[in-house]
């Protein structure tokens, strides 16, 4: 138990999670064009990053206003350095492209580096908006979404950044719904639009161009201007596009892209906002085909920019960082709802960290999880619980004592909150009402058995099972040290790689216990439409059959199970059972 706390204890030092961030409060727009990637840049930086033997997970989030790359390594402290080092290089090789022309050096004073609760900090952050240019706007938490599904899809993102990041989106989506920021929301597209609005006096009476409707940001913008009466709205359509990506129920009129030059003399409003590598409005072509003399606004809401800034009279050019000066006094009267939604993300973040540190400490926590049972066996559970806690007392230092029963006095207070909420007599009655499993032994010599998952239960399980001679499958990305050296000794057969519907075709058993509870539910729900007997390790109602407490002794074996309602005194009880069968053995 001790190591166990003290393993848990560093671990919070030494969290495997680290962010190299470049974003609109640290780097240029010149700069931050250069890491607006494609999706073929984003699976280059994934795919160099994973040949590492540093590095087991990684995200790239790749927006107008950022380039973040989140990575999960091993945590030790002398690999901090490579690991950081190795983000930095990636970034810049597919920034760079084939030119080679940019290095580490040129942009390491723009880099912002986190590591551990810092990293999951800003994550958190992010996602709610907390960190946008427009506190609170709603596009980043999709483009958060997005940059997850990409990697998690492609298998980058497994455990602990897969955890972290549906962490996030789960406690951003309570900030908007717990909080005003989503309602009083103002994202750079509606800016842009103010903006537009002040410089010509109001839109009504007025022309507008919008060069990427079809785009995120683009459609945005549409759907804003709807509302603005007398606006003449014109959106571009390159010929394979259609238009139902604009949304139904819209109201505008459609220009040929290649005609945008023409006419644009009579717009007042250009914006465009598009995905390309280049200029989407040149100056040269603005100067040959505007010819009438009447204030103009150009809003350029893309990276790298669309628009070349135009050199014509009354016009005036908008950028993604001159929003900066538009969103400041917005984000000033979010004050208050960005305090709530600290808390809240405070909360989410506490519950991560927490389940990062006992997933690290699992394997100590295992061993001191045998080892109770051990001394439960030989000495009963009251003489080992006081030399646990006397271990603790002695061994620990005075402030791991005062946590270690700061945390007992609130699970005590807990307990005794929850049994006076519970009438006795209803706790009673389910006990007396809930009907015993019976104990039914199969032979499972030469039967196929898959076990979906590859952690520490579904490990414990897969080697219970190859102990009576069944034929053992276990389907996983990756897994823990025991299911490794039970592959090795050829104890079990287990690929490496997400599951599979057919993967159950010809199985006799299977033990969903993977630590992604969809995964599990549909592993047990095709093996009930095809009359597959399955454990789902999680979820009681989609078992067909429970894996009891197994004491052996040879040829000599005990299943014994409290039918679900006490786990400890079944495990208790196992223990001593194995206990008395070895001195049976012997004697």
């Amino acid at each position: 138990m001790l190591s166990c706390v003290g393993a848990v204890m560093e671990r919070e030092q030494k969290m495997g999670i680290y962010l190299l961030s470049l974003s609109h409060k640290t780097t240029p727009l010149a700069v931050r064009s250069l890491f607006a990637y494609s999706e073929r840049e984003k699976l280059q930086v994934l795919e160099e990053l994973l040949e590492s033997d540093l590095i087991d997970e990684a995200v790239v989030l790749s927006t107008c206003n950022r380039m973040e790359i989140y990575c999960h390594g091993s945590g030790k402290e002398h690999w901090d350095g490579r690991i950081l080092e190795a983000m930095e290089n990636a970034a810049v090789r597919a920034a760079a492209g084939a030119e080679n022309v940019l290095k580490v050096e040129d942009i390491r004073r723009f880099i912002r580096r986190y590591h551990g609760r810092q990293a999951v900090h800003h994550l958190f952050q992010v996602a709610a908006g907390l960190d946008s240019m427009v506190v609170g706007e709603d596009q980043i938490l999709g483009q958060v979404k997005q940059a997850y599904d990409f990697s998690h899809e492609r298998g980058y993102c497994r455990i602990y950044l897969n955890t972290l990041f549906r962490d996030a989106v789960t406690g951003a989506k309570r900030v908007k719904t717990d909080t005003e920021l989503s309602r009083t929301s103002v994202s750079t597209a509606s800016l842009a639009v103010k903006a537009a609005q002040e410089r010509l006096g109001g839109l009504k009476g007025k022309r507008m161009m919008i060069i990427g409707a079809t785009g995120r940001i683009g459609n945005i913008i549409l759907k804003n201007v709807q509302q603005i009466s007398g606006l003449e709205i014109y959106v571009t359509m390159r010929s394979h596009s259609s238009p139902d990506k604009l949304g139904r129920g819209l109201r505008y009129q459609t220009i040929a892209y290649e005609d945008r030059y023409l006419r644009m003399d009579e717009m007042d409003v250009i914006v465009s906002a598009t995905s390309s590598p280049h200029y989407t409005v040149t100056a040269y072509e603005l100067e040959q085909h505007i010819k009438t003399k009447k204030p103009r606004v150009f809003v350029d809401l893309a990276v790298p920019a669309d628009i070349e800034k135009p050199k014509i009279s009354e016009a005036w050019y908008y950028d993604i960082e001159d929003m900066t000066e538009l969103a400041r006094f917005n984000n000033q009267q979010k004050q208050a709802q960005v305090q709530a939604a600290d808390q809240i993300i405070e909360e989410y973040e506490d519950r991560f960290i927490k389940w990062y540190l006992y997933k690290g400490s699992q394997e100590a926590m295992e061993e001191w999880k045998e080892s109770a049972i051990r001394d439960v066996a030989e000495k009963g559970a009251e003489a080992a619980m006081s030399r646990l806690l006397y271990q603790i007392r002695e061994a620990g230092t005075v402030e791991e004592v005062e946590g270690f029963l700061a945390v007992l006095k609130k699970v005590n207070e807990e307990e005794k909150r929850r049994d006076q909420a519970r009438p006795v007599s209803v706790s009673k009655k389910k006990q007396e009402n809930t009907a015993a499993h019976f104990p039914l032994f199969f032979n499972l010599d030469g039967k196929r058995v898959l076990v979906v998952g590859a952690g520490k239960i579904a490990s414990r399980r897969a080697e219970a099972l190859a102990g009576f001679g069944a034929k053992v499958w276990m389907v996983a990305p990756d897994g823990t040290q025991q299911a490794a050296r039970l592959a090795m000794d050829g104890l079990v057969h287990w690929e490496r790689r997400r599951f599979m519907p057919e993967d159950i075709d010809g199985c006799d058993l299977v033990i969903a216990a993977t630590d992604d509870s969809q995964v599990n539910r549909q592993a047990a729900e095709l093996c009930r439409e095809r009359q597959i007997l399955v454990n789902h390790a999680g979820d009681k109602s989609l078992c067909d059959f429970y894996f009891p407490g197994i004491a052996r002794e040879g040829n000599l074996v005990a299943g014994i199970t409290a039918s679900g309602t006490d786990h400890r005194m079944a495990s208790e009880v196992t223990g001593r059972l194995q206990s008395w069968l070895k001195q049976f053995a012997r004697g």
